[in-house]
Parts: C-alpha cells; sequence; structure tokens
C-alpha cells in the first residue's frame, strides 16, 4: 500500500511539474516568409526601454520560443537571426500569449499589410536601412529657417548623432558609377544655405525630398514645370559611431521626437516589384541587382545601404517609365520610402475599434499604444493592424498622398 502511494504522488508531481513547465507567459513562433519552414536557430529577447534584454529559451517539441516570465518593463519580442531581418512586436499594455512572425531575407523584405507576400503573384520587394533615420518640417516652414532649427535642437539634445546627405555623399566617392554622380554641382556640404529657394535644375543642387528621391533625379526624370519647394526636403540622421536604430525604445528617436514641429521617418528602400509565381527566376532576377548594387563595400551609414540600380537608369532614358514602358511623359519614381505613423492607417483602425466593441477590440487599441522610440517596428505593428481590419494598404499610396498641411 505505502510503495502504490508513493507511485501515485511521483506520478501526480510529474503531472504538476509538466503543467507548470508548460505554462508559459508568451510563445513565440518563427517563420521562414518563403517556405513557411519552422526557424529554430535565432535569437528572441524580451525588452524594454533602456533595459537589459532577456533571452528566450526554445521549446524543441513545441517548436516555439518561450518566457515564462514577462517582468515590469518589458513590452517587446525581438527576434534576431543572420540570413533573416530583425522583426518584432510591441505592446505597452501587455504581450499576448502567442505571437508568430515571418522572416524574409534582409534583401528581399515584404509586408504582409500590401499583399498576401509568397503566395500572391504580385509582390514589392525592400530593403531596410537600420542606419539612418529622416526628419521634416510638418509646417511650410522656410528651407534655411528650418535648417537652422533643427541644427540649433539637434545641438541642444547633445546626441551622438549628425545630419547626413546620402546623395552628396555618393557625389563624392569615386567608387560608385558615374550614374549617380552630378559632377556640374558647386554642392559643397551636404545642406547648403540656398538664398532663393526655387531649385528650377538638377545641376543646382542635391537634396533628399521626403517622396522617396533627389532634387536631381526629380528633374531628370520629369519634364513637367513643376518646381522643388522647401517642405519637400528630408534631412537624414545618422549616429556618430555608424550603429544601427534599434527597431523598438531607441533612446535617440525617443528624444528627437520630443522636437515640436517636425516628423521622424524610417528608412526603406524599394528594390523591385515582382509579377511571376515563378521563383527560380525571381531569385534569378534578384541576384542579378545585387550584383549590380555598388552599396556593399561602403560606409553604408552615409550613403544608401541598398540603392535601386535599375530604377535611376530606366529614370535617366528619355520618355520612359519607371517600368521602362514609352510614354509621352516621365515620371520620378521613389528609391526610398520615409516610414512613419501613416493618419490614415491609424484612422481606420480606431473607426474598427469603435464599431467592435468585443474584448477583442481592447485588446487591439493596446497596439495602437507604442513607445516614442518606435523605428523600424511600426512596419511590424502595420502587419498587425492590417491583420485586425482585415485590409491591405499600398506602401507607395500612404507615402505618395502624405502632405504637409
Amino acid at each position: 500500500m505505502k510503495n502504490l502511494f508513493c507511485l501515485f504522488f511521483s506520478l501526480f508531481s510529474l503531472c504538476i511539474s509538466a503543467q507548470q513547465k508548460n505554462n508559459h507567459e508568451i510563445k513565440i513562433y518563427l517563420e521562414d516568409a518563403e517556405t513557411g519552414k519552422n526557424i529554430d536557430d535565432a535569437k528572441v529577447t524580451l525588452e524594454g526601454f533602456e533595459i537589459p534584454p532577456i533571452t528566450s529559451q526554445y521549446d524543441k517539441k513545441g517548436k516555439y520560443y518561450y518566457f515564462d516570465q514577462i517582468p515590469s518593463g518589458y513590452n517587446t519580442i525581438m527576434s534576431y537571426h543572420k540570413k533573416y531581418n530583425e522583426k518584432g512586436f510591441q505592446n505597452l499594455e501587455g504581450l499576448p500569449e502567442e505571437l508568430k512572425l515571418r522572416l524574409y531575407d534582409p534583401l528581399n523584405v515584404s509586408y504582409s499589410f500590401e499583399s498576401d507576400t509568397y503566395k500572391n503573384s504580385i509582390q514589392d520587394i525592400y530593403v531596410e536601412d537600420p542606419y539612418k533615420i529622416a526628419i521634416f518640417s510638418t509646417d511650410q516652414i522656410d528651407y534655411n529657417v528650418f535648417k537652422d532649427f533643427i541644427t540649433n535642437e539637434l545641438s541642444k539634445l547633445n546626441l551622438k548623432i549628425e545630419i547626413v546627405n546620402p546623395y552628396f555623399e555618393l557625389e563624392k566617392n569615386k567608387n560608385i558609377p558615374f550614374i549617380f554622380r552630378n559632377e556640374a554641382s558647386s554642392q559643397k556640404e551636404a545642406y547648403p544655405f540656398i538664398k532663393n529657394f526655387n531649385i528650377l535644375r538638377a545641376t543646382e543642387f542635391i537634396l533628399p525630398l521626403i517622396k522617396g528621391y533627389s532634387t536631381s533625379e526629380f528633374y531628370d526624370a520629369d519634364d513637367r514645370d513643376y518646381k522643388i519647394t522647401a517642405k519637400q526636403i528630408a534631412f537624414y540622421i545618422r549616429k556618430t559611431n555608424s550603429q544601427k536604430f534599434k527597431r523598438f525604445n531607441d533612446p535617440i528617436i525617443k528624444e528627437l521626437k520630443t522636437i515640436k514641429g517636425i516628423n521622424v521617418a524610417s528608412v526603406i528602400y524599394y528594390k523591385y516589384s515582382f509579377n511571376d509565381k515563378n521563383k527560380v527566376y525571381r531569385n534569378r532576377y534578384t541576384k542579378h541587382l545585387d550584383l549590380q548594387n555598388y552599396f556593399t563595400n561602403i560606409d553604408s551609414s552615409k550613403v544608401f545601404f541598398y540603392y535601386n540600380f535599375q530604377n535611376v537608369e530606366i529614370m535617366k532614358q528619355p520618355n520612359r517609365d519607371q517600368f521602362g514602358m514609352s510614354i509621352r511623359k516621365h515620371y520620378a519614381y521613389p528609391n526610398q520610402f520615409l516610414v512613419f505613423p501613416w493618419p490614415n492607417i491609424f484612422n481606420k483602425y480606431e473607426e474598427n475599434i469603435k464599431t467592435d466593441q468585443t474584448k477583442n477590440s481592447k485588446n487591439q487599441q493596446q497596439i495602437l499604444d507604442f513607445d516614442k522610440g518606435l523605428g523600424l517596428g511600426i512596419l511590424d505593428q502595420y502587419e498587425k493592424i492590417s491583420e485586425a481590419i482585415k485590409q491591405k494598404f499600398s506602401m507607395s499610396d500612404m507615402v505618395n498622398n502624405y502632405e504637409i498641411n
């Protein structure tokens, strides 16, 4: 009888132990976005603002990463892998019990809020740049006034950052193709003083625009009689130590957002739009683009991390659109997208929450509440918003429709 009792007690203890073992606070599943296969060798961390990250454990049988506790102040899950792009999720009010993240080749990133990537025949492919952010005025302020204002504000904050003009840096680098350089320009600094801001020719100055191309590309590609105005200029920022900005909880981004009258945006590059399910052809094509890219062996924290050489080459051809098709007029097409909290997405999301008074809607509301140190992680949040309201968004529409009031 005694032995039977000991056996029963042992089995009961094992059951309790197993329940406790599987009673995880959060489970994280990682998936290769193209193949759908589980990723079991990533580093998954629990993070917060300026506190040490906590590394997860991995359940081989369940094929998930997990944390048994989420200490106070920790509100972000991040995934790191040398073969995949960084990705994460943040919720200041509390993380979900389960989270699934789909990871991409860093030079071939897509976003589910645009399309059902790798399932849809039409995909827009991007490359993310964690080394730079962009700032621009939210008002129609004079270029020189804003330049002096932002320089003064950055000096007050005493941050280890500097203003850099990637286009200007390209022009100074003799190891890149002539197609990127404007030899006729007399520009001596990244953002010079401009006495009369009516840039009429591509050779006058080369400055980044918030629409995703430069003043030079705009005038080379567009034969309309439009003038570039001061409010369209973007000022790029990099860290002086050439390190990446964090996807979430970045202290420098958080400080920059205390400056009134500016927008702070993360940077991604448009690579190409793929319209074929043939993976062999697609992979061959993207390798061809990568081989033609001249920006992997130079300081990517100053110049662009990746640049669409094909796009620029086509834009230089007269009377051709971004796809190389013959047209009467030729329009500049974005090489970069400046990504920030787009008002139209959040408006639609809040409308969806108002019409859904369930418990789920309360959880959805929390996605809108994120730390002001948010960088490229805004794209991860957009994917969750898109899932919640079951609606897709176009990157180019969101950026091109943005206007300064």
